[in-house]
Protein backbone atom coordinates (compact mmCIF):
# COMPACT_ATOMS: atom_id res chain seq x y z
CA UNK A 1 0.00 0.00 0.00
CA UNK A 2 1.22 3.13 -1.20
CA UNK A 3 0.31 5.60 1.88
CA UNK A 4 2.22 3.33 4.04
CA UNK A 5 5.55 4.19 2.62
CA UNK A 6 4.99 7.93 2.40
CA UNK A 7 4.28 10.43 5.71
CA UNK A 8 0.79 11.46 5.83
CA UNK A 9 -0.55 14.08 7.71
CA UNK A 10 -3.46 13.80 10.36
CA UNK A 11 -5.87 13.84 7.37
CA UNK A 12 -3.81 11.07 5.33
CA UNK A 13 -2.55 13.14 3.12
CA UNK A 14 1.09 13.18 2.04
CA UNK A 15 2.99 15.08 4.77
CA UNK A 16 3.85 18.74 3.54
CA UNK A 17 7.10 18.43 1.99
CA UNK A 18 7.30 22.05 1.06
CA UNK A 19 5.64 25.22 0.98
CA UNK A 20 4.44 24.47 -2.57
CA UNK A 21 2.86 21.11 -1.31
CA UNK A 22 1.86 22.65 1.39
CA UNK A 23 -0.09 25.56 -0.47
CA UNK A 24 -1.81 22.54 -2.66
CA UNK A 25 -2.89 20.39 0.34
CA UNK A 26 -4.47 23.98 1.13
CA UNK A 27 -6.27 24.50 -1.76
CA UNK A 28 -7.47 21.00 -2.85
CA UNK A 29 -9.09 19.76 0.27
CA UNK A 30 -12.32 18.22 -1.93
CA UNK A 31 -11.27 14.59 -2.88
CA UNK A 32 -14.11 14.77 -6.05
CA UNK A 33 -12.17 18.02 -7.37
CA UNK A 34 -8.50 16.21 -6.97
CA UNK A 35 -9.94 14.01 -9.00
CA UNK A 36 -12.09 15.81 -11.82
CA UNK A 37 -8.18 17.51 -12.31
CA UNK A 38 -6.55 14.30 -12.26
CA UNK A 39 -8.54 13.21 -14.71
CA UNK A 40 -9.47 15.93 -17.09
CA UNK A 41 -6.10 18.42 -16.10
CA UNK A 42 -6.68 22.47 -16.10
CA UNK A 43 -7.59 22.79 -19.24
CA UNK A 44 -11.35 22.62 -18.09
CA UNK A 45 -10.92 25.50 -15.51
CA UNK A 46 -9.67 24.80 -11.82
CA UNK A 47 -10.86 27.46 -9.81
CA UNK A 48 -7.76 29.67 -8.48
CA UNK A 49 -5.81 28.64 -11.74
CA UNK A 50 -7.83 30.00 -14.92
CA UNK A 51 -6.14 33.05 -15.61
CA UNK A 52 -2.50 34.25 -16.33
CA UNK A 53 -2.65 36.76 -13.12
CA UNK A 54 -3.77 33.56 -11.26
CA UNK A 55 -0.81 31.35 -12.41
CA UNK A 56 1.61 34.17 -12.29
CA UNK A 57 1.28 35.12 -8.76
CA UNK A 58 1.02 31.14 -7.59
CA UNK A 59 4.06 31.01 -9.75
CA UNK A 60 6.12 33.59 -8.45
CA UNK A 61 5.28 32.36 -4.57
CA UNK A 62 6.33 29.02 -5.32
CA UNK A 63 9.03 29.51 -8.23
CA UNK A 64 11.68 27.12 -7.05
CA UNK A 65 9.84 24.56 -5.60
CA UNK A 66 7.95 24.15 -9.06
CA UNK A 67 11.33 24.27 -11.01
CA UNK A 68 12.75 21.75 -8.83
CA UNK A 69 10.14 19.29 -9.27
CA UNK A 70 9.72 20.03 -12.82
CA UNK A 71 13.49 18.74 -13.13
CA UNK A 72 12.59 15.80 -11.47
CA UNK A 73 9.45 15.39 -13.41
CA UNK A 74 10.50 15.91 -16.94
CA UNK A 75 14.19 16.72 -16.88
CA UNK A 76 16.43 19.39 -16.91
CA UNK A 77 15.26 20.26 -20.47
CA UNK A 78 11.63 20.36 -19.25
CA UNK A 79 11.71 24.60 -20.43
CA UNK A 80 12.19 23.07 -23.90
CA UNK A 81 9.84 20.38 -23.41
CA UNK A 82 7.05 22.70 -22.34
CA UNK A 83 7.31 25.23 -24.81
CA UNK A 84 7.48 22.92 -27.73
CA UNK A 85 4.64 23.44 -30.36
CA UNK A 86 2.33 20.48 -31.33
CA UNK A 87 0.11 20.27 -33.89
CA UNK A 88 -2.61 19.13 -31.66
CA UNK A 89 -1.83 20.81 -28.73
CA UNK A 90 -4.81 23.03 -27.30
CA UNK A 91 -2.14 25.17 -25.49
CA UNK A 92 0.97 25.87 -27.41
CA UNK A 93 3.52 28.07 -26.09
CA UNK A 94 4.03 31.47 -27.15
CA UNK A 95 4.85 33.53 -24.14
CA UNK A 96 6.32 33.91 -21.07
CA UNK A 97 2.78 33.66 -19.46
CA UNK A 98 1.80 31.06 -21.48
CA UNK A 99 4.53 28.79 -20.33
CA UNK A 100 4.42 29.69 -16.60
CA UNK A 101 0.60 28.85 -16.86
CA UNK A 102 1.75 25.67 -18.61
CA UNK A 103 4.49 24.88 -15.65
CA UNK A 104 1.60 25.21 -13.05
CA UNK A 105 -0.86 23.68 -14.93
CA UNK A 106 1.40 20.36 -15.03
CA UNK A 107 2.35 20.83 -11.10
CA UNK A 108 -0.85 21.13 -10.33
CA UNK A 109 -1.82 17.79 -12.13
CA UNK A 110 0.69 15.70 -10.98
CA UNK A 111 -0.34 17.10 -7.38
CA UNK A 112 -3.52 16.18 -8.34
CA UNK A 113 -2.90 12.46 -10.19
CA UNK A 114 -0.53 11.58 -7.27
CA UNK A 115 -3.26 12.64 -4.45
CA UNK A 116 -5.86 10.95 -6.15
CA UNK A 117 -3.90 7.62 -6.29
CA UNK A 118 -3.06 7.59 -2.91
CA UNK A 119 -6.42 8.47 -1.60
CA UNK A 120 -7.44 5.11 -3.87
CA UNK A 121 -5.27 3.05 -1.79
Amino acid sequence: MLSSLLPLNERGYLLNMSRLTNALDERFDDLDEVKDVANHGCINGVSGFIYYNETLDFFSKHQEDIEDTLQVLIGDNYIEVLSKHHKDAQTNVTTMSQLINKMVWVIVEDYCQSKSLIEAA
